[in-house]
């Protein structure tokens, strides 16, 4: 059967649906559908999360059988040696290293990795602002909903509701610098993909050996917005439709996704980390930083290097 070649990997809200969406525009660069099938985290646990919404999402869409998850590139296989890279996007690999890390090298030992890693306290409010636009977080205050993070983990919710946890990172890169030669594992920031989003791309598809675009990558929209959606009524109306599947699917086969992130970014509005969250926060993830730069030597933005911005 097909194997993949590569896999996105990072904390969600690290910018990985971005930069796939990019990598999926290149015509010998192959991805899953979906882009998060979970496979390596989950195929010895498989799905079965409890949080609100976990059931016709994450719970419905994972792929924990082998034979199903490599059949997923059957595509691929059928078009030959068209396809120079094939891969997924689930942020939930690199959160799950050690489930992930033995089947990843199992499949295929020259597995390319890319992994995306984003300022920790940032990424943290994202995710929750994430599941407020989706209509999924019903708690309203940022730091009372990380109170409740070891109570909501161990009921069983899943990862992307994990708010500080998800954002350490020095663990997974240790164990995966063990386990991948320097050529299989490569390490980008969302501030670079954020600020040179075609550069980043381009850098990439270099790294899994696939020749460049010749009119290069065109940018982006954002996609998979958060934050606060602007009325009550709104966000009402966002869970509905969330919590139902049978909506879900048919604004799915009616809309394109560009049109349904178009008006996300209408009814949604981002707002910046609270200051006081941002206090209270960033001590949390003082040594993990202190390891990245050991792991990661002169590389990386400010937050990394213990570099204060205004």
């Amino acid at each position: 059967m097909t194997v993949p070649t590569f896999l996105v990997i990072g904390g969600a809200r690290c910018g990985t649906t971005g930069l796939v969406e990019g990598l999926r525009r290149h015509p010998r660069v192959f991805l899953t559908e979906p882009k998060e099938p979970h496979y390596f985290a989950l195929h010895r646990i498989g799905a079965n999360f409890t949080a609100p919404g976990d059931a016709h999402t994450i719970n419905q869409v994972s792929v924990t059988d082998r034979d199903a998850y490599l059949a997923l590139y059957d595509a691929a296989g059928a078009a030959g040696a068209s396809y120079l890279a094939r891969g997924d996007g689930s942020v939930s690999t690199m959160y799950y290293y050690q489930e992930a890390i033995p089947e990843i090298l199992s499949v295929n030992p020259d597995m390319k990795l890319v992994m995306l890693l984003r300022e920790p306290v940032d990424r943290a409010f994202s995710a929750y602002g994430y599941m407020r636009a989706r209509g999924l977080e019903p708690v309203e205050d940022f730091l009372a909903a990380v109170a409740l993070e070891d109570e909501r983990r161990e009921a069983g919710w899943h990862h992307i509701w994990h708010y500080t946890r998800m954002s350490r990172y020095a663990d997974a890169l240790t164990a995966l610098q063990a386990q991948l030669p320097d050529d299989q594992l490569g390490v980008w920031f969302y501030d670079e993909l954020d600020t040179d989003y075609e550069g980043t791309v381009g850098q990439v598809l270099e790294f899994l050996g696939v020749p460049p675009l010749h009119d290069g990558v065109a940018e982006v929209p954002r996609v998979n917005v958060s934050g606060e959606p602007r009325s009550a009524l709104v966000h009402k109306g966002i869970a509905w439709a969330t919590g139902n599947p049978a909506v879900r699917t048919a604004l799915k086969s009616m809309t394109s996704y560009r049109l349904r992130e178009a008006v996300r970014r209408r009814v949604v509005q981002s707002n910046g980390v609270p200051g006081a969250a941002r206090e209270q926060l960033a001590p949390l993830f003082t040594e993990d930083l202190a390891r990245l730069r050991e792991l990661l030597p002169g590389r990386g933005p400010a937050w990394i290097q213990g570099v204060t911005t205004p």
